[in-house]
């Protein structure tokens, strides 16, 4: 570790280095383990206010942006489009 803060860039040319040794695919980013988290937590019901603090956002409709679980969709719902 150095007394310098890492760059953004620096963070994401460490991760490529990391996902490759590891034999995983590159295109993942610091952002995607930012949402991967958020909607790991709330898959597990944490509640949304506490996920928005860990996540430090201001507004609990950006959390829910991060929220990548795929929503269950009826029948009833289904049934309803008209086509």
């Amino acid at each position: 570790m150095s007394k310098n803060a890492m760059s953004g860039i620096d963070v994401c040319r460490m991760m490529k280095r990391r996902l490759k040794a590891a034999g995983l695919p590159g295109h993942f980013s610091p952002h995607s383990f930012r949402v991967a988290t958020v909607t790991d937590l709330l898959g597990q019901n944490v509640p949304l206010e506490d996920v928005q603090y860990l996540a430090g956002h201001a507004d609990p409709r950006t959390t829910r942006i991060y929220d990548r679980r795929r929503r269950k969709v009826t029948r009833n719902v289904v049934e309803r489009i008209s086509i």
